[in-house]
């Protein structure tokens, strides 16, 4: 005799201390946590940020601090909530905001204490989560302690972050945390290349942990400016000459198959002595490099941009015979790239849309070598 089946049904479950875990741990690179507090500055409509490092003793221990603040228009509540909530963005249908997964200040639960006092029309919050990381690995879902008060003073939140990382602040010096500024965060942004103002007059104030100053950072990437022409260069330089050159190449368009989806994108056509010029990180022979620093190939080639902020270098697209791609400082910005949690990886975005993307890279490069 054959029984009627029985029907069940499963409701999948979330472990939220070992999702927070994750979270947390997938931003593999320490500095992730200054890109994350940039662009949640810029996102508050910030013009003014400060980031600073320091080791303080406590009981005869080190302790790194960090301090990320900003003027922007703080948090209420609820954005306070969403701050701490894992995936719950405030900003999720904001096209012109660079958070929206939620993920993003979760980084922060990598330490012993965080404390954010946030002030938002004459409301000022003070948010502090204890021992998050321990309370994580004992599987406790850490509180947040909220006082609310009056107040006159003006918008903005600053977050103050104990013992982030273990305390191993070698990644912090300063001129490590300049160059990742400049380079992978919304403050090194190449948009006013493409006319985009809105952040020209902004100004990061950064110290590392090894400055007693602080240093003001302008708004902007670095690229250098174009070189004298080729003849001139020969003959000021001789068999040199080709080190000395210098091309831009500005260029937006729209993919051919998807013509609503645009881009923008600046290809630097670079000698080895113009890179030397204008970055000290770069290591070579006869220079004494500073802490962090690396190689032309470590770092250069074509980077794909969203927000104008750099996410994966795609040396393969412009690479047919080994190395060529360490002549160029490109980036090629898309807001249709689809990212992965920790904003590592572009390839989550349909595999149609990347191939259009590559060929309109392909395109730029090969109209640069034919010319």
């Amino acid at each position: 005799m054959i029984k009627t089946p029985t029907k069940l049904k499963i409701s999948p479950k979330v472990d939220p201390t070992q999702e927070f875990i994750e979270i947390a741990y997938d931003f593999s690179n320490p500095l992730d946590l200054v890109r994350e507090g940039i662009s949640n500055a810029f996102d508050a409509g910030a013009d003014e940020i400060e980031i600073s490092f320091t080791v303080e003793k406590d009981c005869g221990e080190s302790i790194l601090k960090t301090i990320i603040k900003d003027n922007g228009h703080g948090m209420d509540l609820d954005g306070l909530q969403s701050f701490f909530d894992l995936g719950n963005s405030t900003r999720r249908e904001d096209d012109e905001a660079i958070g929206e997964k939620g993920h993003g200040t979760k980084v922060y639960l990598n330490s012993s204490n965080i404390q954010v006092v946030t002030i938002h029309d004459g409301k000022k919050f003070t948010a502090i989560m204890d021992a998050p990381l321990r309370k994580l690995h004992n599987h406790e879902t850490p509180d947040v302690e909220v006082t609310e008060e009056g107040t006159t003073e003006r918008n903005g939140t600053t977050i103050i972050i104990t013992g982030y990382n273990n305390n191993r602040r070698d990644k912090f010096t300063h001129s490590q945390l300049k160059d990742y500024i400049l380079w992978f965060t919304k403050m090194g942004s190449c948009e006013l290349l493409f006319k985009e103002n809105k952040h020209e007059n902004a100004i990061l104030t950064l110290k590392g942990v090894d400055k007693k100053e602080a240093e003001r950072i302008h708004f902007g990437h670095i690229f250098p400016n174009d070189s004298k022409k080729v003849e001139f260069l020969f003959e000021e330089f001789l068999a040199e000459a080709p080190k000395h050159y210098c091309k831009r190449i500005v260029k937006s368009g729209n993919l051919d198959n998807y013509p609503e989806i645009h881009y923008d994108a600046i290809f630097v056509v670079e000698g080895v002595k113009v890179k030397y010029g204008y970055n000290p990180m770069i290591r070579h022979s006869g220079y004494s490099a500073p802490s962090g620093a690396y190689t032309i190939q470590e770092r250069y080639g074509l980077w794909v941009c969203k927000d104008f902020i750099p996410i994966q270098r795609k040396n393969e697209w412009i690479t047919q015979k080994g190395s060529e791609y360490t002549r160029f400082h490109a980036f090629f910005n898309c807001q249709d790239f689809r990212l992965t949690a920790n904003r590592s990886s572009v390839d989550n975005t349909p595999s149609e849309i990347m191939e259009d993307i590559r060929k309109a890279v392909v395109n730029i490069y090969e109209e640069i070598i034919q010319g």
